[in-house]
């Protein structure tokens, strides 16, 4: 007969803060995957009862508490072994999320991160699903503005997809157009060059016999990418990577880099015609996909290995990326002090900051403010579209 056993009488061991930390970035995980009641502290209660050693009774118990339909039920494995297995292989299965982007999980697994999880909301649902605000079931909001404001983890129809290449090319076209006029000496031109004009006099008395003359040479500005592929943005690096592949096909001084944990060149894989094999070269480029966020870390090694060679006074940097990092602040502001030094302009495209109320709160995103142009929202069509023209008019 079983009998009733006290609450005081058990023997719980409160699980670790750093393995708390993972579990509570696990919901989080499934909440960006459509799991609207992800009950994440319900779930760290009930392993302290039912323990976490072994991996099946995890599996189980996480199972039992965070699933609520049958959808939610079949897709928890998948999502679980994405999460916590050390290297699963790379699969083609697709995994959607809710109204989102099927995500290959040959790019989404990834070694599991001890340190950061996908941010978490208030665990009201809001901001996740079609029924938040920007989602594609907005009332009275036609089907097309309904696109536009339909959060960028929530695209998964083809046409969402063309919409957005259309915007990228009209974009980049138009990024074509722009040219920096630069003045450089001549042998012959409309405006003189006072200074050379001055020291050639100086042989003839003082008298401006030897007329120096400049012209403006045209000139088209370099832009630089650096795109966040964390797990903190796995369900948006994969539109950031469609701007940068459709930047790279349309024009040639561009240079497109993903970082995480560390800075990984991507050029060559987004040169590739083949769209497969250019993703299987980006998995292969980046085996730290979707893994923790290093940011003050990989721009250092952007100085180190790539700001001389990249960096001058027409080149544009855009880094993508939600600001959340690993890294202590001090690191984002040398990092950024010396790209500020040696470059045109610094801006930052964050998909968060689309969402209603954002505030850039991260300790990253507050090293990082003093040092750049803009902060811009990217994290629909909608955002993207206001970005753009900001982006060409700031690159001139």
């Amino acid at each position: 007969m079983l009998t009733a056993i006290q609450q005081d009488t058990l023997r719980i061991t409160p699980l670790a803060s750093q393995l708390q930390g993972r579990y509570l970035g696990f919901a989080g995980f499934l909440r960006a995957n459509g799991y609207k009641h992800a009950d994440a502290p319900a779930a760290v209660q009930a392993l302290a009862y039912a323990g976490q050693l072994d991996r099946n009774i995890a599996r189980w118990t996480l199972r039992s508490i965070l699933c609520k339909c049958q959808q939610e039920w079949r897709q928890f494995d998948d999502l679980f072994d994405i999460w916590f297995l050390p290297d699963p292989p790379p699969r083609r299965t697709e995994i959607r999320t809710s109204g989102g982007p099927s995500v290959d999980t040959s790019l989404a697994s990834a070694l599991p991160d001890h340190t950061e999880g996908v941010p978490l909301d208030d665990g009201s649902g809001s901001g996740y699903g079609e029924d938040a605000p920007g989602g594609a079931r907005s009332e009275g909001a036609s089907s097309q503005e309904a696109l536009k404001r339909t959060d960028f983890r929530h695209m998964q129809d083809p046409d969402s997809v063309r919409a957005l290449d259309a915007l990228l090319q009209s974009f980049a076209k138009r990024l074509r157009q722009i040219e920096l006029r630069r003045d450089q000496a001549s042998a012959r031109g409309r405006r003189l060059d006072l200074a050379r004009c001055l020291r050639r006099s100086v042989s003839h008395g003082g008298l401006p016999l030897e007329l120096a003359w400049r012209k403006r040479q045209k000139q088209r500005p370099r832009l630089i990418l650096l795109l966040d592929v964390s797990r903190s943005m796995s369900l948006y690096s994969f539109f950031y990577l469609r701007l940068a592949r459709i930047l790279t096909s349309l024009l040639t001084d561009v240079h497109c880099f993903i970082f995480h944990t560390q800075l990984v060149g991507i050029a060559q894989a987004l040169r590739d015609p083949d769209p497969v094999r250019a993703q299987e070269s980006l998995h292969l480029l980046s085996s730290g996909w979707a893994g923790g966020t290093r940011i003050g870390a990989s721009l250092e090694q952007f100085n180190r290995d790539h700001a001389r060679r990249l960096l001058h006074a027409r080149s544009c940097v855009l880094i993508a990326s939600d600001g959340y990092d690993t890294d202590p602040a001090d690191s984002i502001t040398t990092a950024l002090t010396a790209i500020r030094r040696q470059t045109r302009r610094i801006l930052w495209l964050n998909p968060l900051a689309s969402r209603p109320g954002y505030t850039p709160t991260s300790a990253c995103m507050q090293a990082a403010l003093p040092f750049i142009d803009g902060l811009l929202p990217a994290g629909n069509l909608a955002s993207l579209e206001k970005a753009l023209p900001d982006i060409l008019r700031i690159c001139r």
